[in-house]
C-alpha cells in the first residue's frame, strides 16, 4: 500500500487534553501516539466524529504547555481483543495558524533524530 503522509510520523507519548464536545464537563484526556508537523494521532476510548474541529492542549516535556485546534480526520476503534497492540483513537489534522510552540516542537524532534 502506498504511504500517502505528507509529513513523517515520529512516535512520541505526550498527554492531550482536548474538548469532546459543548457541555462544560466534556474536557477528555488522551496520548499522542505519534505525531509529525502537520497533525497527530490521539489514544482515547472518547472518539470524536470525523470532520469535528477540536480545541486541545498538548503537554510537552519540562511543564510546557501548547494549544492547538485542529480537524479531526480518521478516527479508529480497536476491538477489545487488540487494544493493547493496536491504539483506538483518531488523526487530528492541525491548523497552521496559532500553534507555533507546536512546529518548535516538532522541529527539534526531527533535529534529535537526524543527529542520533
Amino acid at each position: 500500500m502506498a504511504e500517502k503522509r505528507s509529513a513523517p510520523r515520529k512516535k512520541k507519548r505526550l498527554i492531550v487534553d482536548f474538548d469532546f464536545d459543548t457541555a462544560a464537563d466534556s474536557r477528555t484526556t488522551g496520548f499522542t501516539h505519534d505525531i509529525s508537523r502537520s497533525g497527530l494521532f490521539v489514544r482515547t476510548i472518547r472518539i470524536p466524529q470525523i470532520g469535528r474541529i477540536l480545541n486541545a492542549v498538548l503537554h510537552l516535556p519540562h511543564g510546557k504547555q501548547v494549544a492547538i485546534q485542529g480537524k479531526v480526520v480518521r478516527s479508529f476503534r480497536a476491538p477489545a481483543s487488540l487494544r493493547y497492540i493496536v491504539p483506538s483513537g483518531f488523526g487530528l489534522r492541525l491548523y497552521r495558524e496559532g500553534s507555533p510552540g507546536y512546529d518548535e516542537f516538532t522541529a527539534s524532534i526531527e533535529d534529535q533524530v537526524k543527529s542520533a
